[in-house]
């Protein structure tokens, strides 16, 4: 019988400050954090579109193609880029060499599991063999680490049938945010019109301007509609999970009320207080307050009209999501505004 270590899956609806919270988690020394989004089971081709359980998955295998672009010549230049040879190149090679190594061993486990896929065996055959997988991910570096951290994993459009049992044994955390400094964000960060972005015209752009337009307005609209679809996501895990599976965070609470949450978020996943050795070294709650209430800088009243549903939804979330009862006075977000 394998040792299991629970997984924990942090997801995050788009600008929410999941982020934040992984950088948290990886302030503790009893974690071992996946780097980067994990990718290999969630994107379109990959590990779940292999595992669906209705002939609806349309999808084709892509997991050869991503290992085959990921070659080994890559990550070694991405260790030793030979044509930028400045100081902060020679000094980040350590860390560099640590995720290519990383990276390379992930894409063996990757090609290993493919093989399975890719044969006859029944769906519960692989599905039991991608639970086997994410255990070996889990293993690699692990020094002894209590859990896994998976950083965005998963995608709403993945049926949680198959993603639970995948992960398992598998704790969640999703971060919400304000909806207004959430779409706030994503236009600071330049990704408004990801789906539009040329210089080429994709299916995916074409089929964006048909429906919304080409225009800052049906840009924010899309993101919007995207937010409402993650939204509803929620309220369905929700319901589906257990209180021990589940932990939903408000990403303003954890600035305004951190130690609580922090202690929330430890007795959800199970560490030690004694295991946060570099407190406040990689999250710095003081300093993210600078990310709370920027959509009064970006967003026009009128766009601020369009989020009413989504703000309705956010401040009720708050009432009902009583993220812990540690403390006698939690503030919450409509105590700031």
């Amino acid at each position: 019988m394998k040792n299991e270590k629970n997984n924990i899956l942090v997801y995050g609806l788009a600008s929410s400050g999941s982020s934040a919270v992984v950088d948290l988690l990886r302030e503790y020394n009893s974690l071992n954090i996946i780097p980067d989004e994990f990718d290999d089971f969630r994107a379109p081709g990959l590990v779940a579109d292999q595992l669906c359980y209705s002939n609806s998955n349309f999808s084709p295998n892509k997991i050869d193609a991503l290992i085959s672009n990921i070659s080994k010549k890559r990550l070694i230049y991405n260790i030793f880029p030979i044509f930028k040879w400045e100081i902060v190149t020679i000094t980040g090679i350590k860390s560099r060499f640590k995720y290519s190594t990383i990276r390379l061993r992930q894409l063996h486990l990757l090609k290993k599991l493919n093989r399975k896929l890719l044969s006859d065996i029944s769906l519960e055959d692989k599905i039991h063999l991608a639970n086997n997988w994410i255990t070996d991910v889990g293993k690699i570096n692990i020094k002894n680490k209590e859990s896994i951290v998976y950083n965005q994993p998963i995608d709403t459009g993945i049926d949680d049938t198959i993603w639970r049992a995948v992960f398992n044994p598998y704790k969640l955390i999703c971060v919400y945010r304000d909806p207004k400094d959430q779409l706030a964000d994503i236009i600071r960060r330049g990704l408004i019109s990801a789906s539009w972005d040329g210089p080429y015209l994709t299916v995916s752009g074409a089929n964006a301007n048909a429906i919304y337009g080409r225009n800052r307005k049906g840009a924010i609209q899309f993101h919007i509609d995207a937010i409402k679809k993650r939204l509803e996501w929620i309220d369905s895990m929700k319901m589906k999970l257990d209180q021990d599976k589940f932990l939903l965070i408000d990403f303003e609470g954890l600035i305004y009320n951190y130690d609580a949450y922090i202690s929330a978020i430890e007795d959800f996943i199970g560490v030690s207080k004694n295991n946060h050795t570099q407190s406040m070294k990689l999250f710095n709650p003081h300093k993210s307050k600078e990310n709370i209430g920027i959509y009064k800088n970006i967003l026009s009243n009128k766009e601020l009209d369009l989020l009413t549903e989504l703000d309705s939804w956010y401040k009720k979330m708050l009432k009902q999501n009583q993220v812990t009862n540690k403390c006698s006075k939690i503030m919450s977000a409509a105590d700031i505004y």
